[in-house]
């Protein structure tokens, strides 16, 4: 009965083991990141331009007073001789919306202080 005993006690002991060794290898953290590495072809220099369609930035403001609590810049820049000016108010998000029109101003920079 004691060596039945015992021999019960190290199944259980090696699907103890089994159990944790596969659980800990699916929750282990991976410290890679989840983004595409990019190629050494690739040159990170270059600078992504905004179409006239796709917004430069957001003035994010606080509903109903629409002072502007700050400027989300996008990932895209102006091409030469535009500048990023406020363009239209998107309700939805709370925000003025810039895009990329002719610059007409003296610094080529965006039209306001907020979003300097």
């Amino acid at each position: 009965m004691d060596s039945h005993l015992r021999a019960s006690a190290i199944v259980f002991a090696g699907m103890l083991l089994v159990c944790h060794l596969v659980s800990t290898d699916c929750a282990a953290v991976h410290s890679r990141r989840a983004v595409a590495e990019t190629s050494p072809s690739v040159n990170l220099s270059l600078v992504k331009t905004c179409h006239s369609s796709t917004p430069c930035g957001w003035a994010v403001y606080v509903p109903f007073t629409r002072r502007v609590d700050y400027f989300m810049k996008n990932t895209c820049e102006c091409p030469q001789g535009k500048a990023c000016l406020r363009s239209d108010d998107d309700l939805s998000v709370s925000a003025y919306v810039y895009r990329c029109h002719e610059d007409t101003s003296q610094h080529g920079d965006v039209d306001d202080e907020h979003a300097s």
